[in-house]
């Protein structure tokens, strides 16, 4: 596997904790808007998804299921970029992932199906490919059950010969991050609708995307 591509900014660890508050964000945004579906947490869609089969409930089954293989498609697609993108990866990346959310708020404005839904999951597949790193640290992503497993290991070895401060610290950081995107999803999704909140995602990767660019 293609080594990670470190990042032009500054400050990675502040850089990763923003992806990780937009993941929050729009996974509240989708549960609230489309039956409990989430666009990043997938252990929650997996879970659902059980319920859906004991249940033989085909219309969630297939709305699960397409939301999954969007998700897993977006880290493919991720993957084959962060292989041949060279030192340009993450400007592509979020160019990318702003296309998606645009796409998803144009089609919100004309249907919420779920169908919208696709081209998020697709989004914040691509994104969980993007290992921004803080020394030891992985950060940027929504996979938040692994990020407290290895900031309780992270924790137990403060004490040990080889201590990570700054990783504990920045792990710590992207679960607030996380928690403080979902809250702002669940404050602003009934005010501003489903559209605004997807093209306010937009919005945050595209001012990334020119951090990145001043930075560079």
């Amino acid at each position: 596997m293609a080594a990670a591509v470190p990042l032009d900014l500054a400050h990675p660890a502040a850089f990763g904790a923003a992806l990780t508050a937009i993941a929050g964000f729009l996974d509240v945004v989708a549960y609230v808007t489309f039956s409990h579906l989430y666009v990043s947490f997938m252990s929650g869609n997996s879970i659902h998804l059980g319920m859906s089969l004991a249940t033989l409930r085909v219309s969630d089954i297939a709305a699960i299921s397409g939301v999954v293989a969007a998700f897993v498609f977006g880290a493919a697609a991720g993957t084959l970029l962060q292989d041949h993108a060279g030192p340009r990866l993450l400007p592509l990346a979020l160019g990318i992932e702003a296309g998606l959310l645009l796409i998803a708020a144009a089609a919100s404005s004309v249907t919420h199906s779920t169908l919208c839904l696709l081209p998020v999951a697709m989004a914040m597949g691509l994104q969980n490919v993007l290992h921004q790193m803080s020394g030891k640290t992985s950060v940027g992503k929504g996979f938040v059950s692994g990020a407290l497993v290895r900031l309780g290991q992270s924790i137990a070895r403060l004490r040990s010969r080889e201590p990570d401060p700054s990783g504990t610290a920045t792990l710590f950081v992207g679960w607030m991050a996380f928690v403080a995107g979902a809250a702002g999803g669940a404050l602003l999704i009934a005010p501003l609708g489903l559209v605004a909140c997807l093209l306010l995602a937009a919005g945050v990767l595209v001012a990334l995307l020119i951090a990145d660019f001043l930075c560079y």
